[in-house]
């Protein structure tokens, strides 16, 4: 299976965050990435935010994991990519204080396969930020989660407004979510987006994109630098 997933640098660690249930499925495939010697499968430490007894990942409100790469294997990642640094990643003390949101990944109905060639293309959505009736609604907490609305139906190109098919969502879990400046007058330039969650939920129905903040993501990564990351170099 193919993923994108934000590719963090935090305190010279290079890092891959997904969600759970992304990881989940490697006992039925490979986690891969573009690097400079092609698709090739994640190597690093695998750690994520395991669920309560009884519960299934369905019931996951929070639905983190990472890699924490080795340090070989992010060296040939950044062929193709540069990592985010820790001062365009935000910890937000409340989901409520979003404006507007963007999510990107790779949808499955986007891949294309050519011989034994795997291509696909990189999607963004954007919608605005849930009032806290939705969090309400949804049993969710904006200090952990944000939700924002994307609506497939009604959906209009950003540069001329005129409506645009978007394809199904379904791969776009573990991409990253990234919050509008407050004060951005049209459409802001990447560079000024903050990564500020993960994926983990499209709602369809609903037209709500749901994920996780980054407080659980970093507070996971401190757990495991304590353990020294498995010691994986």
């Amino acid at each position: 299976m193919q993923s994108f997933d934000p590719f963090v640098e935090l305190q010279s660690d290079l890092f891959l965050f997904t969600a759970a249930h992304v990881t989940d499925d490697l006992k039925n495939g490979e986690l891969l990435v573009p690097t400079s010697n092609g698709l090739s499968p994640v190597e690093g430490y695998l750690a994520h935010v395991d669920i309560s007894p009884g519960d299934s990942r369905r019931d996951d409100q929070i639905d983190i994991a990472y890699y924490r790469l080795r340090s070989e294997f992010a060296q040939a990642l950044t062929h193709h990519f540069t990592a985010i640094s820790a001062e365009n990643c935000e910890v937000i003390p409340s989901a409520l204080e979003l404006t507007v949101c963007s999510a990107s990944g790779y949808p499955a109905t986007k891949g294309r396969k050519n011989g034994d060639v795997w291509s696909s293309q990189i999607f963004s959505v954007s919608g605005v930020a849930a009032s806290e009736a939705t969090y309400d609604a949804l049993a969710l907490s904006p200090t952990l989660n944000i939700v924002f609305r994307f609506n497939k139906t009604t959906a209009v190109h950003p540069e001329d407004g005129k409506p645009f098919p978007t394809p199904g969502l379904k791969g776009i879990s573990g991409g990253g979510i990234f919050a509008w400046p407050r004060e951005a007058v049209g459409i802001p330039d990447w560079s000024s987006r903050r990564l500020v969650g993960i994926v983990h939920t499209y709602k369809e129905r609903e037209g709500l994109i749901i994920g996780s903040t980054m407080a659980p993501l970093l507070a996971a990564t401190l757990l495991g630098q304590m353990k020294n990351f498995g010691g994986v170099l």
